[in-house]
């Protein structure tokens, strides 16, 4: 019993320092009053820096089917044309415009945002940690769905997405 108790101790201590090292994004909405929380399985965000360190550009382009927010039904739902209209809108594309520096770690960006064939200027504050030999560069940021058509009129659902970006950049 000993034994399995540690490796199960073990593993659950390697999973975590595996995944530590691993891109997401993900989001919570409040629907009925409830935290409905989600991410997106496939996706590629670039990001370039100067030598020092400095983000310069960022860009990304996430796969709207790829969405996953634990029930199977829901996430079919969100695919359709009331949300996010996956016949006509594959992908959510952000390309920086500007990115000024904070301080040596935080940067602001601002960016062209597109959902469902509709762009967006917003305005997101990043930021940039060096671990080992990567940057960690995470974000987290609030976006109008309705600014993007997505979901329709609704009394129950929050128009109020959160998102969290976390993306490894090997130096």
């Amino acid at each position: 019993m000993k034994r399995f108790l540690f490796f199960v101790i073990c593993f659950c201590c390697l999973s975590l320092s595996f995944s530590q090292n691993k891109s997401s994004i993900d989001f919570v909405i409040r629907n009925v009053g409830i935290a409905v929380d989600g991410h997106f399985n496939i996706f590629n965000i670039e990001t370039d820096f100067d030598n020092k360190g400095e983000l310069l550009n960022i860009k990304g382009e996430i796969k709207v089917a790829s969405i996953e927010t634990g029930i199977e039904s829901r996430d079919n739902h969100i695919l359709k044309a009331d949300y996010f209209d996956i016949e006509n809108h594959e992908n959510i594309t952000w390309i920086s415009k500007a990115i000024n520096t904070t301080d040596d770690v935080v940067f602001t960006m601002i960016a062209d945002l597109t959902i469902k064939g509709k762009t967006k200027e917003i305005s997101i504050t990043v930021n940039r940690d060096k671990i080992n030999n990567k940057y960690k560069i995470t974000s987290s940021f609030k976006v109008n769905r309705r600014n993007f058509d997505v979901g329709g009129r609704s009394i129950v659902m929050s128009n109020t997405v959160k998102i969290n970006v976390v993306h490894y950049h090997n130096l």
